[in-house]
């Protein structure tokens, strides 16, 4: 029984991850029963006994891939976290501790910021595809809502500890110029551009931080 279990689970992981392809590969209108089917090489029959619907399919890769993607277990986010935790512990009232602590927060955000859309640019596409098809699909726009606050909560602890006198608002101006970066670097299909463009992108993260930590 669990052998069986677990190959219906596969199959619909296969399913989920050829999904995933089509969005990045061909877009989100490519993304039908039969397309799918053969990208995961799977019988057509197997797509619709997982997936009653497209939307149900949709809104499933959709969890899939958020899981995939989840920014708590992130590294660079991690980095994030401990440093703002050092911060935290670290006497602000000193210009020279400030400036170190800025400077270290300022290099694990690049870092996050740098994998997010150089490294993982295909993924950011994704993203976005997911939150213009959450605009027509009810159950998907309730799981991407889920997964902003998710994210706007993480933030806002950070803030927290940092001592804001409004981490709730901080979290939503941070979580939008991240968005807003993702989108810029998005657009530029080039890698070289988006390497390049980055170097833009890293004075702005950098005047961020400055405004965040007082500097």
């Amino acid at each position: 029984m669990k052998a069986k279990h677990s190959r219906g689970e596969d199959t619909k992981n296969k399913i989920l991850t050829a999904t995933l392809e089509i969005i990045k590969t061909q877009g989100m209108r490519a993304v039908r029963h039969r397309a799918v089917a053969t990208e995961a090489g799977v019988p057509l029959g197997s797509t619709t006994y997982h997936f009653s619907s497209i939307d149900d399919l949709i809104s499933s890769a959709f969890e899939y891939w958020h899981r995939q993607n989840d920014v708590s277990k992130n590294p660079y986010f991690l980095a994030i976290a401990e440093n703002i935790e050092h911060m935290a512990k670290t006497e602000l009232s000193e210009q020279a501790h400030k400036e170190q602590n800025a400077e270290l927060l300022f290099q694990a955000a690049d870092e996050f910021l740098k994998d997010q859309i150089i490294e993982h640019i295909d993924d950011r596409r994704i993203e976005l595809a997911f939150h213009h098809e959450a605009l027509q699909n009810p159950k998907l726009n309730a799981l991407v809502l889920k997964s902003w606050q998710q994210e706007t909560t993480l933030l806002t602890r950070l803030y927290q500890t940092l001592g804001s006198s409004a981490p709730a608002q901080d979290a939503e101006i941070t979580f939008a110029l991240m968005l807003q970066l993702e989108k810029k670097a998005m657009m530029l299909l080039d890698k070289e551009a988006r390497v390049e463009e980055y170097k833009n992108i890293q004075h702005v993260l950098k005047r961020h931080v400055a405004v965040l930590t007082g500097i």
